[in-house]
């Protein structure tokens, strides 16, 4: 079965870090398709059906598309499973990306994340960042840029509905051919003497209706029945005094990640509040407090 992604695409074309990591992560492509995308960002609508766009606009986000299409082929993608799509900006680049994904019904949305200083962090909006605060049902994957020796997905568990919705997709995914090298760590963080018992908790925030083993169980059987072979999966645990908050885990989570050289980080995501600029300050969430934080690996969301 082919696996389906839609790639944002900005005005960099081959030097996407979205495509460069596809292309690093899958050994072989022949189960991968995917449509770049493009919205022109100085194209508006004064009306429906009226959209105000000039020729050069339209022609330069044609020649993006078409570079970056050179360079997944010369990087081992079948020609007929590359296609391109320039689209005028209708409702705002994020939400025209939702629509597209949401329409074209893909496996996943695949963004590069531009480094941001901490001050555009707190005061700006990047598209990655905004596709995570929208109302999405399908897997958003946040990109940096790629290290070729990173490897592996570090799935974060914590019984949740969205965790095991990602828990499947990191299992559809890592079951296409070209992903036999990589393997699957369940991180879970639980209570110091209890053995992951009915009190442990995940390194996701909020309530579980699973709890220890039982959320680590769904989430392996969830990657497993994708056809991932068993001795792909294997289970490390932390003590909660190692992540008492959502800050504490959100660093947890990276020194893990970086000390096994994780190529993904992968999460649930529960519904987003508003993003205001306290919300963004003080009450971020485990995944963006991860999305501030790539530098290295790649972070894939569900809700």
């Amino acid at each position: 079965m082919e696996r389906h992604l839609l790639l944002t695409m900005g005005g960099d074309g081959g030097e996407s870090w979205n495509l460069r990591f596809v292309a690093g992560f899958f050994r072989r492509k022949e189960a991968l398709r995917l449509t770049l995308f493009y919205v022109v960002p100085d194209a508006y609508a004064s009306g429906p059906g009226e959209v105000i766009l000039s020729d050069v606009q339209m022609r330069q986000g044609l020649e993006q598309l078409a570079k970056a299409r050179r360079w997944a082929v010369e990087h081992g993608f079948a020609s007929e499973h590359v296609e391109t799509r320039a689209v005028p900006r209708q409702f705002g680049v994020v939400r025209d990306i939702v629509e597209e994904a949401h329409r074209g019904l893909y496996d996943a949305v695949v963004s590069g994340r531009r480094y941001l200083g901490w001050l555009e962090q707190t005061y700006t909006t990047s598209v990655s960042r905004g596709l995570l605060g929208e109302e999405i049902a399908f897997p958003l994957w946040v990109c940096h840029q790629p290290e070729p020796d990173l490897s592996g997905v570090l799935l974060c568990v914590d019984g949740s509905g969205e965790n095991l919705r990602m828990a499947d997709h990191v299992g559809f995914m890592l079951a296409a051919p070209g992903a036999e090298d990589h393997t699957v760590t369940l991180l879970h963080c639980r209570e110091s003497g209890n053995g992951g018992g009915q009190h442990a908790v995940g390194v996701g925030a909020g309530d579980s209706p699973f709890s220890g083993e039982d959320a680590i169980d769904a989430a392996r059987e969830a990657v497993l029945a994708n056809g991932v072979d068993e001795s792909r999966v294997r289970v490390l645990m932390l003590d909660t005094r190692a992540c008492p908050d959502r800050a504490e885990k959100a660093e947890a989570i990276l020194r893990v990640a970086e000390q096994d050289r994780f190529a993904v980080v992968a999460v649930g995501r529960r519904t987003a509040l508003p993003d205001t600029l306290m919300r963004r300050m003080f009450g971020r969430s485990v995944s963006e407090r991860l999305h501030d934080r790539v530098n290295r690996f790649s972070l894939w969301v569900s809700k």
